[in-house]
């Protein structure tokens, strides 16, 4: 299988940008008056050579709405804005004139870093039986569900979205420890998700190294293929940043190694841009895509 390249964060490019963002909606902000700015990242990490590129639905969700209004008007609002960053990224695609794939993303309910923010199974699974079919569009190739930080809400996300009728991607995030922030065994939790059914299994928005050692432990448990793409300039296990961001020079020879360990869909998370994956690019081929 050919390495797959993902596109870079979304959040740090548009604080890059100028923008500001605050929860509970977070990137989702940038759709209601910077739909422009939106459509300038994803053709950014397109034009860098991303094989994918993932829609800025990580807070568009009914949940992340109702903390700010009532319960129709949130699910109002996460469909208007869930099917407009659908909208952008398939524009952008289609302007692009490739064959770029359009990821879906998905979260967990509350805050990523924050595991005892779930509500349980039963509380739910309304908030994300309602998004996944916000997300469920005839566009989006792929339903990625990123950043999970616990396997009750894992196997939930997954359960629901292999109803949808499309490939399902799932990456957690891991503790220095190289568990899931909520304590959970990564390796039981990912032959658990094979057994389920999904089609692609990783770990993002985790240290590095953290995630280069994730990847050569699941290479040797499960068959599926294996996505990491990885925190590279904040930690949430403290309030201080890890040094400065790891270069896109850095990044590329990060990613050797893990594509080297196993891993099949390779990207960046928080701190990356889309010269990280222009660097990416030009590790696995050779020459620059474009500048």
């Amino acid at each position: 299988m050919r390495t797959i390249k993902l596109d870079s964060a979304m959040g740090t490019r548009l604080v890059e940008l100028g923008l500001k963002l605050e929860a509970p909606t977070w990137s989702a902000i940038a759709l209601e008056d910077d739909a422009d700015t939106v459509e300038k990242v994803h053709m950014e990490n397109i034009l860098a050579g991303a094989d994918v590129i993932t829609t800025n639905t990580f807070r568009t969700t009914p949940y992340a709405f109702h903390q700010l209004m009532n319960g129709v008007e949130a699910h109002t609002r996460a469909r208007q804005y869930t099917l407009l960053a659908i909208r952008i990224a398939q524009k952008v695609v289609k302007e692009s004139g490739r064959d770029i794939k359009i990821a879906a993303s998905i979260t967990t309910l509350g805050d990523c870093y924050k595991p005892d923010e779930f509500p349980g199974i039963i509380g739910g699974r309304p908030w994300h039986d309602a998004q996944l079919d916000n997300l469920a569009h005839k566009v989006v190739d792929i339903i990625l569900a990123e950043t999970i930080n616990s396997a009750r809400e894992a196997r939930l996300i997954a359960e629901l979205a292999l109803k949808r009728d499309k490939p399902v991607w799932m990456s957690l995030i891991l503790n220095e420890k190289g568990q899931l922030l909520s304590g959970d065994n990564l390796i039981e939790l990912a032959k658990r998700l094979e057994h389920m059914g999904i089609d692609a299994v990783g770990v993002n928005c985790s240290n590095p190294q953290v995630t280069l050692d994730a990847i050569k432990q699941l290479r040797d448990a499960v068959k599926l293929p294996l996505i990491a793409y990885p925190n590279l300039g904040e930690t949430h296990f403290s309030d201080e940043k890890v040094g400065k961001v790891m270069t896109p020079s850095a990044f590329a020879d990060w990613a050797g190694k893990v594509i080297e360990s196993g891993a099949e869909i390779v990207g960046a998370c928080c701190g990356s841009n889309y010269k990280h994956v222009a660097a990416l690019s030009k590790k696995l081929t050779g020459s620059v895509v474009a500048k």
